[in-house]
């Protein structure tokens, strides 16, 4: 783990100056510094936030923000929410030992004069408004500067219940894998409702994917939730819940589903609804073309 109060940035770089000490944010004031956008980092388990800005003979600005998170996983999470951009590697050791087969391996991501990467327990944002290929190597100088302590990056170990097969008609799109813990976050992915069906909360864990068929021309997404709840029976009541709110509102009375039914899949105006129960692990797929495709998909996850 890396306090964020911990990396020592250089004080000039080819030109650009540190502009005095950091600015610091925490919990209690991070909605006066982005109006709007705190609930993102919060839902990830927020720490502190540390501002930096650097200022070039001409008073252009890059802004360096190091968002110190309370375990590596939720900086993964805040990098899953958008695997968009040139992968870029910071730091040769702190590359994963291997690929994954649920999600990209990247840590860090370029684009458009945006650097995002995640260091350890530090998401990092470098950001400058006005980009050219000097400002460009600036940004990912300082990138190096702060990995330079990392370790070896690791993902969050609910990515290892999804076994993709290598033979079945359907394939993972990678780069639409997210992790995270609040509904707000999962209606960013995939709006269910203004309410929190799920019950998902920091106690929790879940996975949004998205599933296409190989080599056809049908190019629909399916959908597939995949939650770790931190005990059996809290998983037992979200799914009873979800049911009687989401079939609801489709219209079907979930009192017609027995109860104890815990794998079932039922057709829905978008296409089939599936549900699975092992334990405190909850999977749901939305928007199957064919029940079968349910069944499929769930082969494909190893719960327990």
């Amino acid at each position: 783990m890396i306090r964020a109060d911990s990396i020592n940035l250089p004080e000039e770089l080819n030109g650009w100056k540190l502009q005095g000490p950091p600015q610091k944010i925490t919990r209690e004031t991070i909605f006066d510094y982005m109006d709007g956008g705190g609930e993102l980092y919060l839902a990830y388990k927020f720490g502190q936030l540390l501002v930096y800005k650097y200022l070039d003979k001409n008073d252009n600005e890059i802004l360096v923000e190091i968002y110190e998170m309370q375990h590596p996983d939720e900086a993964f999470g805040l990098l899953s929410l958008d695997w968009s951009g040139e992968p870029v590697i910071l730091h040769s050791g702190t590359e994963p030992l291997t690929e994954n087969p649920a999600c990209p391996s990247y840590t860090a991501l370029y684009g458009e004069g945006l650097l995002r990467a995640r260091i350890d327990n530090l998401f990092l944002r470098i950001l400058a408004l006005r980009e050219t290929p000097a400002v460009k190597k600036i940004i990912l100088n300082l990138g190096e500067a702060i990995a330079a302590r990392s370790s070896q990056a690791t993902f969050p170990a609910l990515l290892e219940v999804i076994r993709p097969k290598a033979d079945s008609t359907w394939q993972i799109k990678k780069q639409r894998t997210g992790y995270f813990h609040s509904h707000l976050i999962l209606n960013s992915l995939y709006y269910l409702s203004h309410e929190n069906l799920l019950h998902l909360d920091p106690g929790g864990e879940a996975l949004y994917t998205e599933w296409t068929r190989r080599d056809t021309d049908h190019k629909k997404s399916t959908r597939l939730i995949i939650i770790k709840y931190p005990e059996r029976q809290k998983a037992e009541i979200a799914l009873a819940d979800f049911l009687g709110a989401y079939l609801t509102e489709k219209s079907i009375r979930p009192e017609e589903i027995p109860a104890s039914q815990k794998e079932k899949a039922v057709r829905l105006e978008d296409g089939w609804l599936g549900w699975k129960l092992v334990g405190s692990y909850l999977a749901l797929v939305f928007e199957a073309p064919e029940e079968a495709t349910v069944q499929e998909l769930f082969g494909q996850l190893e719960l327990q």
